[in-house]
């Protein structure tokens, strides 16, 4: 097939634990709990708590509760299973060659609040950090509690509804066309009606990170 094949994975790193980013690849360090540090070139740089950066190739991360580690790898590369580093969710996608951005953002909605039925312009991993969720990807549906995680492609259409009675958080990492550079939307609603529905949602951009 042609384009461009990645394997998108989301693994916790334990308290106490390290590693490196994979040979080729990139990735997204998510501090959901306690502190992370990612060093690379003889610079460290730390990660709170609710915060995250990107991390490229060789690059050494460290925790010291929990981080999620969002690592974009050739799909020729196995899933990893080393001390500390532990695998939650993986897929393999294809994206159409040419440039592309890596972007990371945070996603966060009220009780009862459902995004219109859409898509986005590229495929990406979610991982509720809190709450409910209420998944339907294409012609499946998971209920997603905190912890959990789920891909979507880019192709399918997608609602997500809030059942949680509260606030839901998740954390995403998308891979994109690099024309989406500098926060632009990567939303494509369904119909005409759903484009017109409020999405009901606040974000907070982490960052981008150019992948060719």
């Amino acid at each position: 097939m042609s384009g461009q094949h990645w394997r998108m994975t989301v693994y916790d790193l334990g308290a106490g634990a390290t590693c490196a980013v994979s040979e080729r690849s990139f990735a997204f360090v998510y501090a959901e709990r306690g502190g992370a540090s990612v060093t690379s070139g003889g610079t460290t740089r730390s990660v709170e708590t609710g915060d995250g950066v990107f991390a490229e190739a060789g690059s050494g991360i460290a925790s010291s509760g929990n981080a999620w580690l969002y690592e974009i790898a050739p799909s020729s590369l196995p899933l990893r299973f080393e001390a500390g580093l532990s695998p939650v969710l993986s897929r393999i996608a294809i994206v159409d060659d040419g440039p592309h951005i890596l972007r990371a953002d945070r996603v966060e909605s009220q009780a009862g609040a459902q995004t219109p039925a859409h898509r986005h312009r590229g495929p990406g991993i979610r991982r509720l950090e809190h709450g409910l969720l209420r998944a339907e990807v294409g012609d499946q549906l998971d209920r997603v509690g905190a912890g959990g995680a789920w891909f979507e492609t880019g192709h399918e259409t997608v609602i997500g509804t809030n059942i949680s009675g509260g606030t839901n958080i998740f954390v995403r990492v998308m891979l994109l066309p690099a024309e989406l550079a500098g926060g632009q939307s990567s939303f494509v609603a369904a119909s005409p009606a759903d484009a017109a529905k409020p999405r009901a949602v606040d974000l907070r951009l982490f960052g981008e990170l150019p992948i060719g």
